[in-house]
């Protein structure tokens, strides 16, 4: 059985524990964090274990809670790709957050329109 970070709750939960304030402000609360690495985290980067327990203690969540076994249900495909992009250090962030919401709502579409014939031309 093989375990990993939940990178992607880790970085959703800093991300809005951090709101709309900035990351100099926010880094400087949680302290031995700079705006940098906070930023790389939240767009889905895997902290080192320092940054990661500090993170853990700001948002008052155990670090146990952030772990997911494989045998646990493994992401669905839109959730996989918004890691993806959320990743990619080639997209901004606000870009790859507007790209993953998009292949979101794409996929809700699809599997509400599951139900429905597709009628032919």
């Amino acid at each position: 059985m093989g375990s990993y970070l939940d990178i992607e709750r880790l970085a959703s939960l800093v991300r809005k524990k951090r709101g709309s304030r900035g990351l100099r402000e926010t880094s400087a609360e949680i302290g031995n964090v700079s705006p940098s690495t906070l930023s790389r985290v939240e767009s889905g980067k895997m902290p080192d274990m320092e940054t990661f327990v500090a993170l853990c203690n700001w948002l008052e969540v155990p670090p146990a809670e952030l772990f997911r076994t494989s045998e646990e249900d493994q992401l669905d495909t839109p959730e996989a790709i918004a890691i993806q992009l959320r990743a990619d250090k080639n997209l901004d962030p606000a870009i790859a957050n507007a790209l993953a919401s998009l292949v979101k709502a794409a996929y809700r579409d699809l599997s509400q329109n599951d139900g429905e014939l597709k009628q032919d031309p």
